[in-house]
């Protein structure tokens, strides 16, 4: 079982913070990075970032990086513009989503794209310029329905993706229902700790997350259900992505692996 963090580029102080204390858990392997309008630090700028700290300091500590790329800020016409920084800073995995609409008319990026780029054309494209490039394509269960989703991540794989990141899982059992589909796929079943009444209205009001009859907002029962999804994952060759974002970072993960 492999294992991914998702650190969000809030600062420069609080990356390096995070990957300190991520370093101190030998089970994590990679970092992923969030691509997100409000902040100004951009995905692949957070990895390479992380990635010229020395191994020595813990915040390198051979970790991989997956910056993640909103797919609606690129131009499908033009050629990907950060191909030859990826290369000088050793990125060689990323994250391709579609990327939550902008507030304001056009790309947040770009200077206002009109015709917005789908995931799977940009996928394409991306594996056409930088055939070296492992794409990871992301994986919603609460999209659509399952027939859906299932196909979607067909049409990704087809277009090059290697592998797949899900959204978190809050109930094991309708993660069991997508991984009967997904058996002998390389996939990084997503888990976000919900610790308040508020964040979990977020999940089921914006992203219409599925949540146990059992489920409760603490950080035991999340730590205890972290577990069973690590000993799922690791009982059926899948992987774990843990995007604590909510949470005292060193507690969550002391709590998990400690």
């Amino acid at each position: 079982m492999e294992v991914s963090l998702e650190l969000v580029p809030r600062s420069r102080g609080g990356l390096e913070a995070g990957a300190f204390t991520a370093a101190r858990f030998a089970e994590i392997g990679y970092i992923n990075v969030p691509d997100l309008a409000r902040f100004s630090i951009r995905s692949w700028e957070a990895c390479g970032m992380l990635a010229a700290l020395s191994p020595g300091s813990g915040g390198q500590a051979g970790f991989g990086f997956i910056p993640h790329l909103r797919a609606r800020d690129f131009l499908i016409e033009t050629p990907f513009p950060y191909g030859e920084l990826f290369r000088e800073r050793g990125i060689t995995r990323v994250l391709v989503i579609a990327g939550d609409p902008p507030a304001e008319t056009g790309s947040a990026y770009q200077g206002g794209i009109d015709k917005e780029t789908g995931t799977v054309p940009f996928i394409k494209k991306l594996k056409r310029e930088f055939p070296e490039l492992e794409i990871y394509a992301a994986f919603d269960p609460y999209r659509t329905n399952i027939r859906y989703e299932l196909d979607y991540l067909r049409e990704k794989e087809d277009a090059g993706a290697s592998a797949f990141m899900s959204q978190p899982f809050f109930d094991l059992r309708l993660l069991e229902i997508y991984a009967e589909y997904l058996e002998g796929k390389r996939v990084f079943w997503g888990t976000a700790p919900v610790i308040s009444a508020g964040n979990r209205n977020y999940w089921e009001s914006r992203n219409r997350a599925v949540f146990p009859r059992q489920f409760r907002a603490d950080l035991d029962w999340n730590i205890a259900y972290g577990k069973k999804l690590m000993e799922f994952c690791k009982g059926h060759d899948f992987h774990l992505y843990l995007m604590p974002i909510k949470v005292e970072l060193g507690t969550y993960l002391e709590g998990l692996f400690g």
